[in-house]
């Protein structure tokens, strides 16, 4: 113990460590002269300064607010700036607007507040000799109105489209219609709120997307976004069993093929697939047409009615063997 309590006195206070304290020494008196120097040269700091408009109100609705804070820059002593850094820990930088000091009881209007004012309003928190430099933004603006409003339906301006193997089932918007706040000359010339352009590609499964209303000065809408609710459904296959029918046939003669149905394969949407069935085809060929079929003893197949929303239909087989059977009038009508 006392070897390991020698070895560390001799470490502490042995030449090379003597020499390292004194050099810790004046570095530290070193930045203490340049932290004085640097304290008393002039210089320029932005600040963010908050803003806030206080005493709106209940009737009065804001259109077009004003921005949650300013850029400031300042220009004094640096120890005056670094007293006001630290005192904005404590005390953040906000400057407040009293909007009963703006109002001028019209229904609606669009307020300014200039350089010269926000610079009165920033003075108020700025020790004397602090001078502005700049403010950015150098002009706020704001704009209200007494509550007037009108409930217009929403048009979307956008696409929507699934990818190739899904379809479009629904196209919601929730709401349907919005409140409008506006001047009256603006509400007045207004019939419905369109959206913002969109594009939906390739949608594979039902969803909801939130779709921005469009931009207008002195608009203010409620609710700003909408919700665009798309119902997707998918494409299946469907085979079914079909019956080969011959028309305009003699009294005395009836077609017979071999095989008598035939698979018919289809896509069809999904929601439709239980409701389509073997009666919404119609599989045929006319008695003139046969007798015209002299160089082939197959008689090739196609439909005479589609139902409405199939695709990519097949026959199988494609081409059926038939003979037209001579039969007793009595015996057909049984």
């Amino acid at each position: 113990m006392g070897k390991r309590f020698k070895q560390w006195k001799d470490n502490l206070f042995g030449k090379k460590s003597h020499e390292l304290l004194v050099f810790c020494f004046f570095l530290f008196v070193s930045f203490g002269f340049w932290l004085l120097q640097a304290l008393n040269e002039t210089l320029e700091r932005e600040v963010q300064v908050r803003v806030k408009l206080e005493n709106v109100p209940n009737d009065v609705v804001i259109i077009d607010s004003l921005p949650s804070s300013i850029t400031v820059t300042l220009h004094d002593r640096g120890l005056t700036l670094a007293r006001h850094s630290i005192a904005s820990l404590f005390r953040p930088n906000r400057f407040k607007i009293d909007f009963s000091q703006l109002d001028t009881g019209q229904s609606d209007a669009e307020v300014f507040i200039t350089s010269a004012d926000i610079q009165r309003l920033l003075k108020r928190f700025l020790a004397t000799s602090v001078k502005i430099q700049s403010i950015q933004p150098d002009t706020l603006r704001f704009a209200y109105n007494h509550g007037l409003s009108k409930t217009l339906p929403i048009k979307l301006a956008g696409t929507v489209k699934a990818s190739r193997q899904n379809y479009i089932q629904s196209v919601q918007v929730e709401p349907q219609s919005v409140q409008v706040f506006a001047p009256k000359a603006i509400l007045d010339t207004m019939q419905v709120v369109y959206s913002e352009a969109f594009a939906l590609d390739e949608l594979h499964e039902t969803g909801n997307y939130p779709i921005s209303l469009r931009k207008q000065k002195l608009v203010k809408y409620n609710p700003s976004l909408v919700n665009l609710k798309i119902g997707v459904g998918y494409y299946t296959e469907k085979t079914i069993k079909v019956p080969v029918i011959g028309l305009n046939f003699p009294a005395e003669k009836k077609l017979r093929t071999f095989p008598a149905q035939v698979s018919v394969t289809f896509r069809v949407e999904s929601g439709r697939y239980q409701s389509i069935n073997s009666d919404d085809f119609v599989l045929s060929t006319t008695y003139e047409e046969l007798l015209q079929n002299t160089e082939s003893s197959k008689l090739s197949l196609h439909f005479k009615t589609l139902p409405t929303g199939v695709s990519n239909v097949r026959i199988s087989p494609a081409e059926v063997d038939y003979l037209i059977e001579q039969v007793a009038v009595e015996d057909k009508e049984q």
